[in-house]
């Protein structure tokens, strides 16, 4: 009787590992995690409350203000919110290339380097610029002659930028390395937090 006990759970081991394997794969054939941009619709830009274009393209509507007095600066780290979508020929909008709303989960993203410059990282390494156009449409930016003055974006504000290619990837041509080269950006962007 002991021995009949012992061989039935040494047969039932292999099985019940056979049937977690087969539980992680899930119903895939990859058994890789899927990712899925799930964003909101974008926002309307005819709703918004300010509208800006500067000299070189870019496009800032403020469609809700946010709160506070504190602006965005180069200094600071940010958690937003954001959809970046490709910008048609025809000025429709295209596929969603980036989105912090994956799976139907919305989690924010802190970005640590406002700078138009790398920066070092805590583990040695660097933390690459983000695109000069979004970078610059949540910045407080003053020209050089003053004359020109941009918002930094407030807690809570909503913001669509729009990014010409120079702006964003550059200009396709054979060397691009990027599939977004060449081409108009839109992001909708909210400000969750001015991280300390």
């Amino acid at each position: 009787m002991y021995k009949l006990k012992k061989s039935t759970f040494v047969f039932s081991i292999p099985a019940l590992l056979l049937m977690f394997f087969l539980q992680a794969c899930g119903d895939g054939s990859t058994g890789y995690y899927q990712r899925e941009f799930t964003p909101p619709e974008p926002y309307d830009v005819s709703q918004s409350v300010s509208d800006t274009t500067t000299a070189d393209g870019l496009e800032i509507h403020v469609i809700e203000e946010g709160y506070g007095r504190i602006e965005v600066i180069h200094r600071d780290r940010v958690q937003v919110k954001y959809t970046g979508r490709i910008v048609e020929e025809d000025g429709s909008l295209g596929d969603v290339f980036d989105s912090s709303y994956i799976n139907n989960q919305t989690e924010t993203t802190t970005f640590n380097n406002l700078t138009p410059n790398p920066i070092p990282s805590g583990n040695g390494g660097q933390i690459s610029p983000l695109v000069d156009g979004f970078r610059r449409g949540i910045i407080k930016e003053v020209s050089e002659d003053t004359t020109n003055i941009l918002s930094g974006m407030k807690e809570g504000e909503k913001r669509v930028l729009i990014i010409p290619p120079a702006l964003a990837y550059g200009e396709a041509d054979e060397n691009s390395s990027s599939s977004l080269a060449g081409r108009t950006l839109r992001f909708d962007v909210e400000l969750v937090q001015i991280a300390e």
